[in-house]
């Protein structure tokens, strides 16, 4: 495989990668700055536990889907050209990222609306999660069998 294709693959991932960790911290410094405005579910106990739930439902169904599902699509790369494979592995990976992106941003999102730290761990699984996914080339060499 040429590494000119595997710098480009990891380049391009790594920036999606860091998008996501981008997206995450300016969420948080708008809020910590007063531009977005917090405790909007404070008044309402339903809502906060609604959001709460949805918030911990997300991150237990997210994560562990966006882990397993990745691993199981690899498995099929394998018997794939190696053109097609890489598609199929940018693709997931992408997938994977915009997943855990969901987790975190809306782990955030619900943790400045109720100031309840749930939605804050859930975001921290997340980003945590995403630190499995950091693109580099032994792991895409040994996922894509090359």
């Amino acid at each position: 495989m040429n590494n000119d294709i595997l710098n480009k693959l990891i380049r391009r991932l790594r920036i999606e990668f860091f998008a996501m960790w981008i997206l995450a911290t300016l969420l948080f410094v708008l809020y910590e700055a007063g531009l977005l405005e917090e405790g909007s579910a404070i008044h309402d106990g339903r809502i906060g536990y609604i959001l709460q739930s949805v918030c911990v439902l997300l991150t237990l169904i997210l994560i562990p889907f966006s882990l397993k599902m990745f691993s199981v699509a690899i498995q099929h790369l394998a018997q794939k050209p190696l053109e097609k494979a890489l598609v199929s592995y940018i693709r997931w990976s992408e997938i994977r990222i915009a997943l855990l992106a969901v987790v975190v941003l809306v782990g955030l999102s619900i943790y400045y609306a109720t100031l309840n730290s749930i939605g804050g761990l859930c975001a921290l699984l997340g980003l945590l999660a995403s630190l499995f996914c950091f693109p580099n080339e032994k792991r895409i060499k040994e996922e894509l069998g090359l």
